[in-house]
């Protein structure tokens, strides 16, 4: 009994290595920190937060190897109990595995930036470290969560780690006041998550006990779900028609859509990314939402591929995408801070994400399956690297975050122009860069899907980004700028900005090296979509 104990501990820390490493870097971070100013160990506080996200890389890296590769997410893992671990609670398949990667590049990037940041505002590195790898921990539990307590614990982990970061700067006043706005708004977020995980277990159990169902797991375990809307549909009691569990599932759709910025509750955005410290909110803006749309992935693809095309909650969904694409891309063009056009610009990338996630679950979604993982990297690359190009021109104490400020830039630091220009023309969706590519196979795979009206609608809202992003590269190589600044000595916000350009371009250029291959050739282009469902 012991051995079979001490098996299923170790089994189930192998499949949690990525986060537990994490945390036990994290801890030593703090160890370190608390040491004397005069001590050795006081010095390894950088490079202990450096070791833990590498060494979190790595094992996700091996977990990669053993799973074969990449890919999209999927419905069967989660019905699959080989894959399961944590009495079904945890689960390791390509697309966690996947997004754990991607969070480690976010950490390290967010990391690597910030080291000069913050010797100059005098902020302590120890406890910016530990929280940046706590909360990039609790992104990672949600990615491989395969039960809705477990996506909750993840989701907490991350949102208290993330309150802390917004108010970094305490002596500042907005940034004081972003973590207020971003951690009351965010505790009602939570609440109605939770509110809904309980509405969806009840539900659940009343499905299973009316119809004498037998599930293997949880009632809140996400597999177990899937199996009572299969068994379910056509008897007298559908639980995905119950008013019950359609209200859980919208409820939850509250508090994951929070995080991931999506509308109606993105209200939060703009004003916390503009007070948070520039690393902070380049951080957030990545993490959160890839924490966010794991969890929606997980929880909306066996409700959207085992329910009527006309469900409730796929026309929640379709709501949600179209409404973020169109006001994200509306309100980024009057801003005229950087931060508070990034906010708005990452509301229309959620949108863009969301049709994904709603085509994933169709008949004919493998494309955008893919898709969804391959602009999820895409997307922390190009906005980390925008965000690393404001902390790198920054520093003495100014903000360089005002859109007039990069006025003749391309004059001044041509470096710098160029690099944040890449990134824009990625964020706008021009070849040959990575957020092409991404744009390309997400509203590909939503049509492949049958979601033609979507995608038309994707494209057509994706072409107003072209006007504020396109605004700026105009302003930095076509405009005289009238300010004078010195020049910009952070160089790891620099190299930092330039890992994230290069990257843009290299897999714009090769997608098919994160893509499967069979998704990357020219073959998905003869594919025929499959009958549109309505909304």
């Amino acid at each position: 009994m012991n051995e079979m104990i001490s098996e299923s501990v170790r089994s189930g820390a192998i499949a949690l290595g990525t986060p537990l490493f994490l945390i036990a870097a994290a801890v030593a971070v703090l160890l370190c920190d608390i040491a004397d100013k005069s001590s050795a160990l006081k010095k390894l506080v950088g490079p202990v937060g450096f070791a833990g996200v590498i060494g979190g890389f790595l094992i996700a890296l091996k977990h990669l190897t053993e799973l074969g590769g990449l890919a999209g997410p999927r419905l069967q893992p989660m019905l699959d109990r080989s894959t399961l671990y944590w009495g079904g609670g945890v689960i390791i398949d390509g697309f966690g595995v996947g997004v754990n990667l991607i969070l480690c590049v976010a950490a390290f990037l967010t990391l690597l930036m910030s080291g000069r940041y913050l010797a100059e505002k005098n902020l302590p590195g120890g406890e910016f470290r530990a929280l940046i790898l706590f909360a990039t921990s609790g992104a990672m539990v949600m990615a491989q969560s395969a039960d809705l307590v477990n996506l909750f614990v993840g989701l907490e982990v991350l949102s208290v780690a993330l309150y802390i970061l917004a108010g970094f700067a305490r002596r500042e006043r907005k940034s004081e006041e972003s973590a207020v706005k971003y951690f009351l708004l965010g505790a009602f977020a939570s609440g109605f998550l939770l509110y809904g995980i309980a509405l969806i277990y009840g539900a659940a159990g009343l499905t299973s006990a009316k119809l004498n169902l037998e599930v293997g797991h949880s009632l809140t375990n996400l597999g177990a779900i899937s199996e009572l809307l299969v068994k379910s549909a056509g008897t007298s009691a559908p639980l995905a028609t119950m008013p019950i569990f359609v209200t859980g599932v919208a409820l939850v759709l509250v508090g994951l859509g929070f995080k991931a910025a999506l509308v109606p509750f993105h209200g939060y955005a703009p004003d916390v990314y503009e007070g948070a410290p520039s690393p902070v909110a380049a951080f957030m803006s990545a993490a959160a939402k890839l924490g966010a749309f794991a969890g929606l992935i997980r929880l909306l693809l066996p409700i959207t591929a085992h329910t009527l095309s006309d469900s409730s909650v796929r026309n929640i969904v379709w709501t949600m995408a179209i409404l973020s694409m169109i006001v994200g891309n509306v309100l980024a063009i009057r801003q005229t801070n950087i931060k508070r056009m990034l906010a708005y610009s990452s509301i229309a990338h959620a949108g863009y994400l969301l049709v994904g996630v709603l085509a994933s679950g169709a008949k004919g979604g493998e494309l955008a399956a893919d898709a969804v993982l391959f602009y999820l990297f895409a997307y922390t690359l190009m906005n980390l690297g925008a965000f690393a190009v404001t902390v790198w021109l920054g520093g003495e104490g100014r903000e360089f975050s005002s859109i007039s400020h990069f006025a003749g830039l391309g004059k001044r630091h041509p470096l710098a122009a160029a690099t944040l220009t890449v990134l824009l023309l990625s964020l706008a969706g021009i070849p040959p860069t990575a957020g092409f590519v991404g744009k390309l196979y997400l509203f590909y795979g939503a049509y492949q899907a049958g979601f033609v009206g979507l995608a038309v609608a994707g494209l057509l809202v994706s072409g107003l980004g072209l006007f504020y992003y396109l605004n700026l590269v105009v302003l930095m190589y076509f405009k005289d700028g009238h300010q004078t600044e010195p020049e910009p000595v952070r160089a790891d916000a620099r190299l930092a900005a330039l890992i994230a350009a290069i990257a843009t371009l290299v897999f714009g250029l090769t997608p098919a090296t994160l893509l499967s291959p069979k998704i990357a050739t020219p073959a998905v282009a003869t594919a025929a979509p499959a009958a549109p469902p309505s909304r």
